[in-house]
């Protein structure tokens, strides 16, 4: 059973979600919950702290995710980016909260900008460590740029998860990740 905390992180991730973070108010989010607006600033000092929260709350599970594939290393890893398609699909909520967030603080002084900066470092971090990893057992070309191949696989995943929340229709989220991740085991090995 979730806490109250959670409940109003779950409600205020749903409400970004559909109209972004400058686009809720604190007032809706108590609102939805039923509490007070000073309810809501008892359990969070500002709508800051909530929408920390709320990123925490989201990326919480992701990352653990993003972790365990990326011990894997090498093709393991990239074996694994079809579930990743297939948990994303899945929360469709959740992939277009993180998409909303993300364009919503690419400015810097935006408030999760630092955040949403350090995730994506230590997102390419891992990735990069997994391919390293490929390339010591000799499964992945030892020619291969770890740090720069970790961002295009990341790019190429938000990409393809932005293009089908825009159009699920023509973009089956899951079919091209699985494809994209056939590609790289193709051009990966030596």
């Amino acid at each position: 059973m979730k806490n109250r905390k959670e409940e109003i992180a779950a409600v205020a991730a749903e409400l970004f979600a559909r109209t972004g973070f400058r686009g809720t108010g604190m007032t809706e989010i108590a609102q939805r919950v039923g509490i007070t607006e000073p309810g809501l600033l008892y359990h969070f000092r500002n709508k800051e702290g909530l929408l920390r929260a709320v990123i925490e709350w989201r990326d919480g599970r992701s990352l653990d995710f993003t972790r365990e594939a990326a011990a894997l290393g090498g093709l393991g890893t990239i074996r694994e980016m079809p579930a990743f398609a297939r948990r994303n699909r899945e929360e469709r909520g959740l992939t277009k909260l993180f998409a909303v967030l993300v364009a919503e603080n690419l400015e810097p002084g935006a408030p999760a900008h630092e955040y949403f900066r350090e995730r994506y470092r230590a997102m390419r971090a891992l990735v990069a460590v997994a391919l390293r990893a490929g390339q010591e057992r000799g499964e992945i070309r030892a020619d291969l740029d770890p740090e720069g191949k970790a961002a295009e696989i990341i790019a190429t995943l938000d990409g393809l998860a932005t293009q089908w929340l825009l159009d699920p229709e023509q973009v089956d989220l899951v079919e091209r990740i699985e494809a994209y991740a056939q590609s790289l085991e193709h051009d990966l090995p030596r």
